[in-house]
């Protein structure tokens, strides 16, 4: 097999496990359905994935990644390290919504059987995101003086997951989206200068235009 073919096949392995751990729940997801939809055999599995753990855990790492993807795009469009982390929570919010790789990340990370062996990277790595952003407003003063970098980041993440949660298990539905911009009306006060405040945009409303 060779190195495209490869990876191209354990592409295919985590798309087609997301879709059935994001439908099933890693209990309920059978190795020979994940097979079956990816179209490869139950050794071609095993080459790259030695059990249906190590399979989650592929999916939870490319939500991961995704983080540092999107902190990469979208403060590749010049605006300010605030406005960026909005950003950022609104597109991680969107992929959620349509992306079954992200929503069966969120979901198996919580899962029994792999919250000691993955909840640690995928969270601290989060935060690892949101913090860099937040160093970045600090250096360009958009913060207010004294903020604690680290408590807001961790908070910040803390907010997110559990709103995603919390609306997931009153619902049955993926609502991050629409709760965001309570989140971020809360979130800014007392953390972002005014100034800095007053120019932001969070769901394409002027933040200046809130009643804060």
């Amino acid at each position: 097999m060779s190195k495209r073919n490869g990876l191209t096949t354990r592409g295919n392995l985590v798309a087609a496990a997301a879709e059935i751990f994001d439908r099933d729940g890693f209990a309920g997801t059978s190795l020979h359905e994940v097979c079956a939809r990816a179209e490869v055999s139950k050794g071609a599995l095993y080459c790259h994935f030695p059990s249906k753990s190590a399979l989650a855990v592929a999916v939870i790492e490319r939500q991961s990644m995704l983080w540092h993807e999107v902190k990469h795009d979208t403060c590749a469009r010049g605006t300010s390290p605030v406005q960026a982390l909005v950003d950022l929570s609104f597109e991680i919010a969107e992929r959620m919504r349509i992306d079954p790789v992200i929503r069966a990340g969120c979901r198996l990370v919580l899962d029994a059987e792999l919250f000691d062996v993955a909840a640690a990277g995928q969270f601290a790595g989060c935060v690892m995101v949101v913090r860099d952003l937040l160093i970045a407003a600090e250096r360009a003063g958009e913060l207010v003086p004294g903020a604690n970098v680290r408590e807001a980041a961790e908070g910040i993440v803390a907010e997110l997951i559990g709103t995603q949660l919390l609306a997931q298990a009153m619902t049955g539905e993926c609502q991050l989206l629409t709760r965001l911009p309570a989140i971020w009306r809360v979130r800014l006060r007392g953390l972002v200068r005014e100034h800095v405040l007053a120019g932001l945009c969070v769901d394409r409303h002027p933040v200046a235009a809130w009643r804060i």
